[in-house]
Formats: structure tokens, C-alpha cells, sequence
């Protein structure tokens, strides 16, 4: 019973967005994750968001046991819990969410959370980063550090960390999921970056607090632990969604070059779009004044992708701009100020205006039929 339930819960998720591919490695990450309980139940269920008297009926348990069991996972990290106008909704997420997100925002070490790691980061580079980073639509844009912007042109909303977190109502961090998973796998070395310093915002934050995953923090906390990330070479990474307003935001990671998931990927397989990925950018860096650069290699040693190379022997720095995200890391520390973030004068925006839109997206760049899929799971 207990291989069948497995199964069943595979072929779930197989329907839906950023599917599980096919590997030696995805029976065993799936029971580690999941009793036989756990994927019999969520087989059965909606992805879409419903309360627990609406699952008890498709489930046919009776509500007053489903919900301690629903609850009880949420707590895990198997699926979200949502509280709004007087009532909780619990939705299922994708296996991106359960098994490269929520099991490491608490920042733990325990056994099985260790074995985990090494067989989910195995996943991931044997083919799993393929299908989440081999498609134009990424889950995640780079945003710059709005110090090292310097162009005439109107930064817009979506580009304005400041502007984006004067518009969130909550606020709470968590580790960073990537490179805690890689500091407790013992097949990587640590990061030297700090990990506690990714956020979520708004109901996602509030969920992660509740579920004790993560702490709620000031606004002013927040924008102290942005200028500590900026400072030490992490790039903010935003949701890839919303343009005209900041609204719908959920995460912004403050991700290292070592082990981001979206970093990997770049670095590993250049984008199908352009060498700099999938992260869509309207920067890149360029010279403020090239005449006040000593050659200190310190923007090279920053970029996250590699788009800057310093020859030391040559004291020469070389840039490829079609590889550069923008992120403006290079210019936040560079002891001169001889370069800053110049406007591509392309109309690059976030892929969509909105998460629905967005699931489409990726679920057509995927081969799958984004209609019948979404009806089945909503």
C-alpha cells in the first residue's frame, strides 16, 4: 500500500507545476519527505487552496480529524496554511516548495534533514535544474541595489527595493534555503555567507511565522539586513511577477554566487534567452569613469556569474555585458566609484503581471496544457 501511495502522489505532481522528472533519486527524496499517509492523503487532494471542511469531503475523513492532520503537516513544511477573513485555507504548493524550500528555513541539522540535502542537491544538478532554469520564464529576477543605479531614466516600482518594502504590510526572515541545504550536506564545503537574511512578506510571511519556520522583523530590520547582504556580495532576487505596482510580492532572497539555485543553473548552462539567463534585467555595469579604476580585481571577485574577469598578470578587467544581470553587487563595493549600473534601454519587465499568468507561462514552456492542468488542480 504504503509503494502504491508513493506513486500515486508522484503522478500528482507530475501534473503540475515545475514536475518532479523522472531519476533514480525521486522515490527515495519523496519518502524521506512524506509518509505513506501523508502522499495516500495529498494524492487525493486539490492543489488549489480550500479549508478543511471542503477536503474533508473530497477526502471523505471527517473534519474534526483531517484538520489536526493538515495542520500537522503545514507544521512540516508539506504544505502552506493561509489565514484570511476569518478562515485557514491549506494548499499543497509544488516539490519545489517541499523539498528545495520550506524543510531548511529553520536553519537545522537534524539526521534526516542531512540525508536529505544530499540526495535533493543531487536532483537538482543531475536534471531536476534543468527543467525549473532551461525555459525563459524564470522564478526569479535579479533586483539592483538601488545606490549603484545612476541614470537618468525613472527607476520603475518593480526595480525599487526601497519602494517594494515601503509597500508590505509584513515582514519576517528566514535561512536561506540553498545555502543552508548545502552547508549540512557533507558532500559541499560551507558558505562563508551568512544565512539567515531571505524574507518573505505579507501572508506567506505571516505562515512561515506561525508554522515557526521563520521570526517576524521590522521594516527596519529588513532594510538593515539588506545593506549587511548588499555589503557582503549577495544579489536580492525577487519574485518574477507584478510590474505596475509592487503588490503580489511574496520573497526576496538575498542570494549567494556558491549555491542559489538560479546561480547554479546560469553559471553551469548560460540561458536559452542570452548568456545572462533567465534573470531579466534593465542594468548593467559600466564605467562611471574608467580613469578612477586601480585595478584591484574586487568587481570581479564579486560578480556572481562571472561576467567580469580580472587578469591580474595584465591588470586588466574584461566585461561581458550580454552576461551581466544588473545586480549592481560590483558597484556597491567598488573603492573608487568607477562604475554604476547604466540602463540597457531595453523594455525588459518581469515576465507577468500576475501569479496565475505566471503558472501558465511555465506550465506551456513545459509541453504541458496549461488549461487542462490548472482546471484539474484549481
Amino acid at each position: 500500500m504504503s509503494e502504491e501511495s508513493y506513486q500515486k502522489f508522484i503522478k500528482k505532481l507530475k501534473n503540475w507545476v515545475l514536475p518532479p522528472v523522472d531519476s533514480d533519486l525521486l522515490p527515495e527524496i519523496i519518502k524521506r519527505r512524506y509518509t505513506p499517509e501523508e502522499a495516500e492523503l495529498l494524492s487525493k487532494l486539490p492543489m488549489r487552496g480550500q479549508t478543511a471542511k471542503q477536503l474533508s469531503k473530497i477526502a471523505s475523513i471527517p473534519v474534526e480529524e483531517l484538520e489536526p492532520i493538515l495542520d500537522e503537516m503545514a507544521r512540516k513544511g508539506l504544505i502552506y496554511r493561509y489565514e484570511e477573513k476569518k478562515k485557514v485555507n491549506y494548499s499543497i504548493g509544488t516539490l519545489m516548495d517541499s523539498i528545495y524550500r520550506m524543510p531548511w528555513w529553520l536553519g537545522q541539522d537534524e539526521e534526516w534533514m542531512v540525508e536529505l540535502s544530499s540526495l535533493v542537491n543531487k536532483y537538482y544538478i543531475e536534471g531536476y535544474g534543468d527543467l525549473v532554469m532551461g525555459y525563459p520564464t524564470s522564478p526569479m529576477r535579479a533586483i539592483p541595489i538601488n545606490q549603484t543605479i545612476n541614470d537618468d531614466r525613472k527607476v520603475m516600482p518593480y526595480e525599487d527595493i526601497l519602494k517594494i518594502v515601503d509597500d508590505i504590510e509584513y515582514f519576517s526572515v528566514v535561512h536561506c534555503s540553498c545555502r543552508h541545504r548545502h552547508n549540512i550536506d557533507p558532500n559541499f564545503e560551507k558558505s562563508k555567507y551568512e544565512t539567515w537574511n531571505c524574507f518573505h512578506f505579507n501572508d506567506l510571511g505571516r505562515h512561515v511565522v506561525r508554522q515557526g519556520m521563520g521570526k517576524e522583523i521590522t521594516k527596519e530590520e529588513t532594510l538593515k539586513i539588506f545593506k549587511e547582504s548588499a555589503d557582503a556580495g549577495l544579489v536580492h532576487s525577487i519574485d518574477n511577477f507584478s510590474t505596475e505596482t509592487t503588490t503580489g510580492v511574496t520573497s526576496i532572497c538575498n542570494c549567494s554566487k556558491d549555491y542559489c539555485l538560479f546561480f547554479e543553473k546560469i553559471k553551469m548552462h548560460p540561458g536559452v534567452l542570452s548568456p545572462r539567463g533567465q534573470h531579466t534585467s534593465n542594468y548593467y555595469r559600466a564605467w562611471e569613469d574608467e580613469e578612477k579604476c586601480i585595478k584591484c580585481g574586487l568587481c570581479a571577485k564579486r560578480c556572481p556569474i562571472e561576467a567580469i574577469k580580472f587578469i591580474e598578470e595584465e591588470k586588466k578587467i574584461t566585461f561581458d555585458k550580454e552576461r551581466c544581470i544588473g545586480c549592481g553587487v560590483c558597484v556597491h563595493k567598488c573603492p573608487t566609484k568607477a562604475i554604476s549600473l547604466k540602463h540597457r534601454g531595453e523594455p525588459l519587465e518581469p515576465h507577468v503581471k500576475h501569479p496565475l499568468e505566471f503558472l501558465k507561462k511555465i506550465l506551456e514552456e513545459r509541453g504541458q496544457d496549461a488549461i487542462k492542468v490548472l482546471k484539474e488542480n484549481m
